[in-house]
């Protein structure tokens, strides 16, 4: 019998873990999986870096910037990136991030 596995399955598993995790007064497995539900929640990203030192150098607007990030990352990164750019105050919503979001309307529980 094979089970499928779906972002909801592996979630009830990580609240599952999170609770024996809790029950048992584990920080340290309470963090990996409340870290791993993020993840699976598109809510934390690892970060890496993308070609080799100097790509950006030559790049002289946000235009160029924003179309090599679109080349290198996907066009849903450089959306976000030119909706943190447009931001005028910290703070002030931006319209542009709601419209690229990866999991509209997701929470953590």
């Amino acid at each position: 019998m094979k089970t499928r596995v779906t972002v909801e399955t592996l979630t009830d598993e990580f609240n599952e873990a999170i609770a024996i995790a809790r029950e048992t007064r584990n920080a340290g497995a309470v963090t990996q999986a409340a870290l791993a539900k993020g993840k699976l929640h598109g809510l934390i990203v690892d970060r890496k870096e993308s070609g080799a030192p100097g790509d950006f150098a030559g790049l002289t607007s946000a235009e160029e910037v924003l179309a090599l990030v679109s080349t290198e990352l996907g066009p849903e990164t450089a959306a976000l990136l030119a909706a943190a750019l447009a931001r005028g105050t910290p703070g002030e919503p931006v319209d542009a991030v709601d419209e690229v979001t990866r999991d509209e309307g997701t929470t953590l529980n």
